[in-house]
């Protein structure tokens, strides 16, 4: 590939145009501005229920049929925010039809841009885990991947869609499973996995946020399964760690910030086995699997791991799980959702 998506906005005479606002705006602002293509930008508008009257980096906020009605639609939008709700992609996949459009890839953790120089720079151990999958669909799918982070089109990410329940059923597990929940969040894992594998028996579901914990412990309230709620950070120690303030469910570690209890699942498990943990804790993946490295090198249980928080981690989880237990078979899948999060490794 000859360019990226930032070169091409470095080139192109077309206006750009902002859909949404927040930290991901501000995150590719941020680019823009380092590229010195900001002052392409000539309008910013948010879906209908979220135009309102207000401002955004001292834009005014519009809705889509405002901006094309002032620009015209030979225009390029550049979406800056993530959602997998139908009705959000539906209005994605409506105005993409409509003129040129872009979900560039910026990540949600860490300053690394995933563009040709970043690829060109990790391509040999890329190249080294897609080889390394299990199955075609796998390999199309890192593929895709890489090319949507390269060029924020839509299409790789649609060629290679699949259900979240027909990716979890590359999991199997025995009857009596013990299920270890990490980025418990409201629950919703927990509800899931337990209705798509009612033969777990055990589970261990870990929160950082109190208030999401609070709705985590409501939400699961009365099922028939033995729960061990812990209220704190997963990390590669156990101790204190740093996090920002009211984070929701973006609540990640950092060097410094409000002290917060963090475990790991080797403590966690205390030497006990494990069939199934579900790894998606906001960009502290591979401490997570480093605080498992007893549990993964002695029970090799069955895990499903996010890859989309940092720009390396479609490379640095693969090869940090196969690094501690070589005998797993890979598989990559992407479900509903732009730009393309919702994207995990499953380690059989």
């Amino acid at each position: 590939m000859e360019k990226d998506l930032w070169t091409y906005l470095k080139e192109t005479d077309k206006p750009l145009v902002l859909y949404g606002t927040g930290n991901g705006a501000d995150k590719i602002i941020a680019k823009l501005e380092k590229d010195g293509t900001f002052c392409k930008v000539q309008g910013i508008f948010a879906s209908t229920d979220f135009v309102r009257d207000r401002y955004f980096r001292g834009m005014k906020v519009e809705s889509f049929e405002s901006v094309t009605e002032r620009l015209g639609k030979d225009i390029i939008v550049l979406m800056c925010f993530g959602s997998s709700r139908p009705e959000v992609l539906e209005n994605v996949y409506r105005i993409s039809s409509l003129c040129e459009f872009y979900a560039p890839d910026v990540p949600v953790y860490g300053t690394d841009i995933f563009d040709t120089a970043y690829y060109e720079k990790n391509k040999d151990k890329i190249g080294q885990v897609t080889a390394l999958l299990a199955d075609g669909f796998s390999k199309k799918t890192m593929c895709n991947t890489v090319t949507n982070k390269l060029t924020g089109g839509l299409s790789p990410l649609l060629e290679c869609e699949v259900s979240k329940r027909e990716a979890d059923l590359l999991l199997t597990l025995p009857e009596g499973a013990v299920f270890v929940d990490l980025g418990a969040y409201n629950g919703d894992t927990v509800l899931h996995y337990t209705s798509l594998f009612p033969q777990i028996s055990k589970i261990y579901a870990v929160e950082p946020d109190k208030r999401n914990f609070r709705k985590l412990q409501e939400n699961t309230e009365g099922l028939p399964f033995d729960i061990t709620y812990i209220n704190a950070l997963i990390s590669d120690h156990d101790g204190i760690s740093y996090a920002g303030k009211n984070r929701g469910r973006g609540v990640h570690e950092q060097d410094q910030g409000d002290e917060i209890r963090s475990v790991t699942v080797d403590s966690i498990l205390e030497g006990s086995s494990c069939d199934f943990i579900k790894i998606d804790v906001e960009g502290n993946e591979i401490k997570a699997i480093q605080g498992a490295k007893e549990t993964i090198a002695r029970y090799k249980p069955s895990m499903q791991i996010a890859c989309y928080h940092r720009s390396g981690d479609i490379f640095e989880i693969p090869l940090a799980v196969l690094e501690l237990n070589p005998d797993y078979k890979v598989y990559m899948r992407h479900t509903p959702h732009v730009p393309g999060w919702d994207t995990q490794f499953y380690f059989v």
